[in-house]
């Protein structure tokens, strides 16, 4: 049996030998995923079908939403009820902080594995859920690949006060905590300093119910260059070196799963709403050294058929499961994860991935807002396709061919971008914050949507 399959199905659990961790992952399909596509799904780059009179639309499958936003399919929005019912969204303004209990393990043995410090921490233990977050984050200096300290989220505070509770119990009956064949100390902590070692690097920070405050730089300490990002371009480069030559990195070794547990922690815990530090270069460096590292943990699982106990299925779903659901990632980004590793469309669907996200590349920030059908995004992408493309300059198909000029694609949006303003300079783009370009795309898209759906001026009558 392809182990990739199995991860990819969910049934590689039984497989997993001494690890014996049981899939988190696997839910209900909701029942939206399950629903028939309209007719605008049928062909997404032709006219939009929905703007006649259809009694019979909600039975065919269209969209509450879109049924409202069109009078029952029989008429076109103003422009002013379109851009208040935009069903687009930026996904790093959707991120959020959660105050989550948080305990922490300390003098913990270089190799330890997640399963060992769920079995350490107990059944009684009640941690974040597993479906939405990572709970276990042991923490690895990205430069050396040294294994430092380990935290846990809980539910809640108490529940971590509770687990404290638990071990010092143990301790004071003689029953001292272990982790392989270290003893080791467990003390309650805080987001605050989850975040602080999670991001070693962030200069001029100050986390607070692990929010991040940048601290403005002081023009006379000439020894402080001020904030630079969360995470260096350093310690990305060397995320993915320890893992293509481990034998240079002796933690990594060792301990081969630990940059990819490290990859898994950064994902969920990077703070995304700081959209006006955070710049496209930030966001494009840890998404290459995300793909990097899927890729090669993929490699691994098919080059190695005997199993291996830390580099194992599991561990490859959990990491393209964190890709998947990192909110600071594209459409298109998150798409081409799919596409590499050949996962299930509808499982994409399920989370989060609109259908079309090869074309949405145009779009640096804005995506389609969580639970919004897909036939409302589609119409709104087909309204302004259809008014860019109708300003367009026909060229004859044989002038064309006398040029030598190929066929152009299709393209979802139609030439929504050049309403953007973008630096054309890839590195001058790149210096831009998210929130800076997310203003531009904003910006053209409400201006395209105003010209499409603008009321018609008629003619004056003729005497």
């Amino acid at each position: 049996m392809n182990l990739l399959n199995d991860a990819i199905s969910g049934h590689e659990v039984s497989r997993l030998g001494s690890i014996n961790e049981s899939d988190p992952f696997v839910g209900n399909t909701p029942a939206s995923a399950t629903r028939s596509n309209p007719p605008l799904l049928n062909n997404p780059f032709g006219p939009h079908q929905l703007t006649i009179a259809n009694k019979n639309a909600y039975q065919q499958g269209v969209s509450v939403e879109l049924l409202r936003l069109t009078n029952n399919c029989t008429s076109r929005p103003t422009a002013d009820v379109a851009v208040d019912s935009i069903p687009f969204v930026e996904y790093c303004r959707l991120n959020r902080t959660y105050n989550h209990g948080v305990i922490k393990l300390k003098n913990i043995p270089y190799t330890v594995n997640r399963p060992e410090v769920l079995a350490f921490l107990g059944r009684n233990a009640r941690i974040i859920s597993e479906q939405d977050f990572e709970p276990v984050h042991i923490v690895m200096e990205r430069v050396t690949s040294k294994t430092l300290d380990c935290y846990v989220e809980f539910a809640d505070l108490n529940e971590a006060v509770a687990a404290v509770n638990r071990y010092e119990n143990n301790r004071m009956t003689g029953r001292n905590g272990r982790l392989g064949q270290r003893h080791v100390d467990m003390e309650l902590s805080s987001q605050d300093a989850l975040m602080k070692d999670l991001f070693p690097k962030a200069k001029n920070v100050n986390w607070r119910d692990g929010k991040p405050t940048i601290i403005p730089t002081n023009p006379h300490d000439k020894y402080n260059s001020g904030f630079q990002g969360f995470i260096s371009k350093e310690e990305l480069v060397m995320l993915v070196k320890h893992v293509e030559t481990p034998q240079r990195s002796p933690f990594s070794k060792e301990c081969p799963q630990r940059p990819y547990e490290c990859l898994i922690s950064t994902l969920f815990k990077y703070p995304w709403y700081m959209v006006d530090y955070i710049t496209i270069e930030d966001r494009d460096l840890l998404y290459d050294a995300t793909s990097k590292l899927l890729d090669l943990l993929r490699d691994r699982l098919k080059s190695t058929p005997e199993q291996d106990i830390n580099l194992s299925p599991m561990l490859y779903k959990r990491v393209w499961r964190a890709a998947i659901k990192c909110q600071g990632f594209t459409p298109t980004m998150k798409d081409n994860i799919a596409f590499k590793h050949e996962l299930p469309s509808d499982l994409m669907q399920e989370m989060g991935v609109p259908l079309f996200a090869a074309d949405w590349h145009y779009l640096w920030t804005i995506g389609p807002k969580p639970g919004a059908p897909h036939d409302i995004i589609l119409w709104y992408a087909a309204v302004m396709r259809e008014y860019l493309d109708s300003k367009k300059e026909q060229v004859p198909l044989a002038d064309k061919a006398a040029k030598g000029e190929k066929l152009e694609r299709a393209k979802l949006f139609g030439d929504l971008e050049k309403y953007f303003g973008h630096p054309v300079d890839r590195k001058v783009f790149g210096a831009l914050t998210l929130a800076q370009v997310a203003a531009n795309e904003w910006s053209g898209i409400e201006t395209v949507l105003r010209l499409a759906l603008a009321p018609a001026i008629e003619a004056p009558a003729s005497a």
